[in-house]
């Protein structure tokens, strides 16, 4: 609790005047109440001894004095409170959101949306209550405790001895008899969090959910989050509820004792009517102040307590990216960027996914970054971005490291067209414009125009200005990518990042995406990374990657020689047609033939084969099968990538493993109907074209050996925890 009160007084370091003055208003309000009790004294004094002479008017007109003077004071206080409160909350506000700004991507990458969220909204707004309304009831009951006991001393000191004693210890000892309401909060908070999480994903995936029907899954995942929640809250409520009941019963009680004892000292004439009025009266007021900070307070401030521990742990998160704005301007790129015995993981847990790395990209060439899921293509991009920074060894910029280059000048140099471009809520102009803030409407329209964005904003009736909605709903995957061309087109970078850029898209938009970027990248420096070797045959230097390391570099031609890791890279994604759309497909038999399950089968027979594949659509998020599931399917992917799930011990999904184009999963599929071992996910859209079990029966019949060789086939990747 001490380290709560701290936290909070942190809170009010910035705006401690108007600390000052609702304490002020607040010391008014409790002068009045002694005045009051003091004037019922007299009041009953007189009474008693028989002086009625005389115009109470006087005390009338002090007592409404006060009363006016009080309710100012109430009214200024609630003035100040609510200042207080939206000031401090804005500080904490500002001062995560600006944290968040500066933390790594990696944060980002491994933290739930909705976790964040959480601490934004509840545990923030809980804020309102722990830092400003209950401190100030707090405030309100000490000052009150504090003019209170004396003038009851002067009254009957023996009483307002007991009473400084046995209040006290009656709320510390209903709060040790009590179990501690930390542990629970906490953990309502946290399953509060997951709920939040899950309707955000709930959202971002209606359109998923309508089109598979999902309805009732969704509705049973919320409820098994509700029912957490609910019992979560039960227990943390109900041990809050239990502090104060205890706390506020025993104040009760010692009130009932000591309003007992003054009354047989007035009975017996050592304490005087009016004395005994007042004491009353004051005890009381002293009794309600103290349950209130047993019962009301101490229970909110735990808490708030959760919350602040909540919020602390973000923004004490880190590492924190903070970008070195005194280094160098960044060169002008005129021979190579290095990559010098870079070694880089991106947790100590993983291990290092580059190790040694030794690779030279020249400057002015177009340059082609290929290689399987997990090889380390993606994180060169990352080190390139800056998002990361080597572990070991530098990544040097015309032989410049880039850490001691100013980030933010960096950046600006260059131009990154991201696997999915985040569209804001805003007009396709404007989220063009976040690429140069200052550009002017004619550089947007040009840099749109060369993007190949023509054709869709002449179908819009407000052109350029037509909002996208929220997260680009209205625009098509190839419309959105377009936008994200423009935006690197306006900035006009030294040097172009490119992601996985038409991985998410149909062959026939990609293929004009494609187009777009080969004019996008002359005559300047361009990486690509991509797992889709269709796309690299223009490029300069192809970078072959293999285990977080470089195995094979050369061009198009020179990589296509037999024997290569690029040459076998490329047989496993070939012999597949795909429609233009990218939703129907066929695999042709020697194709087949390359996978070991078929390896030994007769031409007559793979050709056969070959045409009982079916092909079969999965959209972004959308699940080929589930874990559990009854297995009677075989699939390759002809076009997409898939990731593949596994639940832990305690029941949450982690990913062991990608796939991609070639890849092929559920052989066990082929032979039994044991339940599926792991979850297979589309990442991005994703064809597959796969055998269903029963039409595979008929070839075991004719070839024992194929049998066998499923099973080989299957255990080896068991092995490797793939399904």
């Amino acid at each position: 609790m001490i380290t709560i009160f701290r936290r909070i007084a942190a809170l009010w370091d910035g705006h401690r005047w108007l600390g000052a003055a609702l304490a002020a208003t607040l010391a008014l309000r409790t002068v009045f109440t002694v005045v009051l009790a003091l004037s019922i004294k007299l009041i009953i004094d007189r009474i008693v001894e028989g002086n009625v002479t005389g115009s109470p008017v006087g005390i009338v007109l002090l007592l409404v004095a006060g009363y006016v003077v009080s309710a100012g004071a109430a009214i200024a206080a609630g003035h100040l409170e609510a200042r207080a409160s939206a000031r401090i909350l804005s500080d904490v506000r500002r001062t995560a959101f600006e944290h968040l700004q500066r933390l790594s991507i990696g944060f980002h990458e491994r933290s739930r949306a909705g976790d964040i969220l959480a601490r934004f909204s509840t545990d923030i707004a809980g804020l309102a209550q722990g830092a400003v309304k209950k401190p100030r009831q707090a405030l309100q009951s000490l000052l009150a405790i504090g003019l209170f006991l004396p003038v009851m001393a002067i009254l009957e000191w023996r009483l307002a001895l007991v009473a400084a004693v046995a209040m006290p210890a009656a709320v510390y000892l209903a709060n040790r008899a009590a179990p501690a309401p930390a542990p629970s909060l906490d953990a309502e908070k946290r399953l509060l969090a997951e709920m939040l999480e899950e309707v955000d994903e709930n959202l971002s995936a209606q359109p998923v959910i309508r089109a598979f029907g999902l309805h009732q899954r969704a509705r049973d995942r919320f409820q098994a989050r509700l029912g957490q929640l609910e019992d979560g809250s039960v227990t943390a409520n109900f041990r809050v509820l239990l502090v104060s009941a205890l706390a506020e019963y025993s104040v009760s009680l010692v009130q009932l004792v000591l309003v007992g004892a003054g009354a047989v000292l007035a009975l017996n004439g050592d304490l005087a009517a009016g004395d005994f009025a007042a004491f009353v009266a004051l005890l009381t007021e002293f009794s309600y102040q103290t349950t209130v900070i047993a019962s009301d307070v101490l229970p909110e401030l735990t808490r708030a307590g959760s919350s602040i521990r909540r919020i602390d742990e973000l923004l004490t998160a880190g590492p924190v990216n903070d970008p070195d704005t005194h280094g160098r301007p960044p060169p002008a790129l005129s021979d190579a960027i290095e990559f010098v015995d870079v070694a880089f993981g991106y947790s100590p847990a993983e291990g290092r996914l580059l190790d040694g790395l030794n690779l030279r990209l020249p400057a002015g060439s177009s340059i082609a970054i290929v290689g399987p899921s997990g090889s380390g293509k993606s994180t060169l991009l990352n080190l390139l971005l800056r998002f990361y920074d080597p572990d070991a060894g530098a990544v040097l910029l015309d032989g410049v490291d880039l850490r001691d280059v100013d980030a933010e000048h960096y950046r600006d140099s260059i131009g990154v067209v991201f696997q999915q471009t985040f569209l804001f809520g805003a007009t396709i102009r404007d989220n063009i414009r976040i690429a140069q803030p200052h550009a002017r409407d004619p550089e947007i329209e040009a840099a749109a125009r060369a993007a190949g964005l023509d054709e869709v904003v002449a179908g819009l009736p407000l052109g350029l200005d037509t909002p996208v909605g929220s997260g680009g709903r209205k625009l098509s995957g190839g419309q959105q990518q377009r936008i994200g061309i423009a935006r690197a087109i306006l900035r006009s970078p030294t040097l172009l990042l490119l992601d996985e850029v038409t991985s998410a898209l149909d062959p026939v938009t990609e293929a004009a995406v494609n187009e777009t970027l080969v004019k996008l990248a002359g005559g300047r420096t361009s990486v690509l990374v991509t797992h889709r070797l269709q796309t690299v045959a223009g490029a300069d230097l192809i970078v072959v990657m293999q285990d977080g390391r470089p195995v094979e570099q050369g061009t198009f031609d020179q990589l296509r020689a037999g024997g290569s890791v690029f040459q076998s890279m490329w047989d496993k994604q070939s012999g597949f047609a795909v429609s233009p759309d990218g939703r129907a497909g066929e695999i042709s038999p020697a194709r087949l033939a390359a996978i070991p399950l078929f390896s030994e089968i007769a031409p007559d027979e793979l050709a056969e084969l070959a045409d009982r594949f079916a092909a079969d659509h999965f959209v972004a998020g959308e699940d080929v099968f589930a874990e559990g599931d009854p297995a009677d399917r075989f699939h390759v992917i002809a076009r997409g990538v898939v990731e593949v799930m596994h639940r832990d011990e305690d029941g949450q999904e982690e990913v062991i493993a990608h796939l991609e184009d070639g890849d092929f999963f559920g052989e066990m599929a082929l032979l039994d109907d044991a339940p599926r071992n792991a979850t297979i996910r589309a990442v991005t859209p994703t064809l597959t074209l796969s055998l269903d079990r029963r039409q595979f029966e008929s070839l075991l019949q004719t070839s024992s050996h194929a049998a066998e060789l499923v099973r080989q086939v299957a255990a080896g990747r068991a092995s490797q925890n793939q399904p």
